[in-house]
């Protein structure tokens, strides 16, 4: 997604956008890629969910543990 295409779904210019992808860009959560003139930006989801993971287990959620099973729950 280019920086102008998501400012014109929001009430925000594009410079502004711009400044915003690069910001995340230094942070790992995009990447971006040049195609002629226009930028192309990548939400890098890995980053995206270790960040999630780790705001989770902040609060005492452990994301990463196996569900339990039917059988668990119901002590069989």
């Amino acid at each position: 997604m280019t920086a102008g295409a998501l400012a014109a779904e929001f009430d925000v210019s594009k410079p502004t956008m711009s400044a915003h992808f690069a910001v995340l860009r230094e942070a790992g959560l995009v990447t971006s890629e040049k195609h002629g003139t226009t930028v192309v930006y990548e939400l890098q989801m890995s980053v995206l969910e270790d960040a999630l993971l780790k705001f989770a287990q902040a609060f005492g959620w452990d994301l990463r543990t196996k569900p339990a099973t039917r059988k668990e729950i119901a002590g069989k």
